[in-house]
């Protein structure tokens, strides 16, 4: 029903977007007329979320998902910033700085390894030129293809979308390419947060077509050897359903299961677990003994569907919804692909579950939610910080 509503609300944007006289004001935010009264609305960023003063937004418990008001302002900025139209808004003229709280009243403060820094006069943050440098799109055209590509569309459908509905001549080779270079920065951000999770991991492997993977007999006719295959370990945690691991190996070895397991230990950030649900691959076994614990979780081994007392239906239902992905595309290119990492991100930080009443596992294990864009502004932001503060 939540996803029903906000595309229900994107769609709404969409026509505001161009019908709708749209400006931008002194103080960075953006005027909104409603479309079926004499008022207007101010639309506006606070820490990365789009805010309205719309009854549908300020009436809501969860003030998480944007209103059609706020949709509406993405797409007409979309529109001026790729298509270059004028008036162009005044956040992305050529001589315009804008800062992560939404002002553009910045000043010049210093360089730090021959770049420009900035100062903003509102919060006082140091930052560094662009959030993106050499960008030739916006940030919001490119997350928008990381939602997107990650929700489900191919990189060609997603090139044709932005065709069809922007105008936006973009390669489907550029997605991709956007994929391998922002996944990993977003990855490196989220990895540094510390989730609260509960005491009880689950962990479960799924095949995935890869070239030059093995040849194996598994699926639902184990009669049959199946080409180009590699598998994804996924671990996950039991209460929040929050993925801690995403790896994909050549082999369903000792060394594959504990690079999982280790991988899961490093993004968990000092949250140990008391107790690893499995099936009953031997892998397992041995790579929970040598985990660097104090104490070792109990290993739970052999779980099932309609086991009570070892019920692993929650990473089932995770595998059950990555085949829905994995089934439609011709295979991943190497096993360092960025794929299975952007795959975990979008799972915990932008995908709401019915389960979870609605919130992501992120929000579930304490952390603030986000999406695509807020995820890489911080990414970059923690990364240009670490700059000013250590040249």
């Amino acid at each position: 029903m939540q996803n029903n509503l906000s595309d229900a609300r994107m769609t709404r944007g969409l026509e505001i977007s161009k019908t709708a006289t749209i400006a931008e004001n002194e103080d960075g935010s953006f005027t909104v007329p409603s479309q079926t009264s004499g008022a207007a609305y101010q639309v506006k960023t606070l820490g990365g979320v789009w805010v309205c003063n719309c009854p549908d937004f300020e009436n809501r418990a969860d003030q998480i998902e944007m209103c059609k008001h706020a949709f509406a302002v993405n797409f007409w900025i979309a529109a001026r910033v790729e298509l270059a139209q004028a008036p162009r808004p005044k956040v992305f003229a050529e001589d315009a700085t804008q800062c992560s709280c939404g002002s553009i009243r910045v000043v010049k403060f210093g360089h730090a390894n021959g770049k420009q820094i900035f100062k903003c006069r509102d919060c006082g943050r140091k930052f560094r030129e662009g959030l993106i440098p050499k960008a030739k799109y916006s940030p919001d055209t490119i997350t928008l293809t990381l939602d997107l590509y990650f929700s489900g569309l191919s990189t060609r459908k997603i090139a044709r979308t932005l065709s069809d509905h922007f105008q936006t001549e973009l390669d489907q080779s550029t997605v991709y390419r956007w994929i391998e270079r922002f996944v990993p920065m977003v990855s490196e951000y989220v990895n540094s947060l510390a989730p609260t999770l509960s005491g009880t991991w689950h962990a479960d492997e799924v095949f995935v077509k890869m070239r030059g993977g093995e040849k194996a007999t598994g699926g639902m006719d184990r009669s049959k050897p199946m080409e180009n295959v590699a598998y994804l370990w996924n671990v996950m945690d039991r209460k929040t359903r929050f993925l801690l691991a995403s790896k994909v190996t050549r082999y369903r070895d000792v060394g594959a299961a504990d690079r999982a397991m280790r991988e899961a230990m490093k993004n968990a950030n000092g949250s140990e677990p008391e107790a690893i649900l499995t099936d009953g691959l031997k892998s397992y076994r041995d790579a929970i003994k040598m985990l660097p614990m104090a104490n070792p979780p109990k290993h739970v081994e052999r779980v099932g569907i309609k086991k009570p007392h070892a019920n692993n239906n929650r990473v089932e239902r995770l595998n059950g919804t990555l085949r829905e992905r994995i089934k439609v595309q011709r295979g991943w290119k190497s096993m360092e692909t960025p794929l299975a990492e952007g795959q975990r991100i979008a799972y915990n930080f932008v995908k709401p579950h019915m389960a979870l009443d609605g919130q992501t596992p992120a929000q579930a294990a304490g952390l603030s939610p986000k999406g695509w864009k807020e995820l890489l502004t911080e990414a970059i932001t923690r990364d240009a910080t670490q700059e000013v503060n250590h040249p």
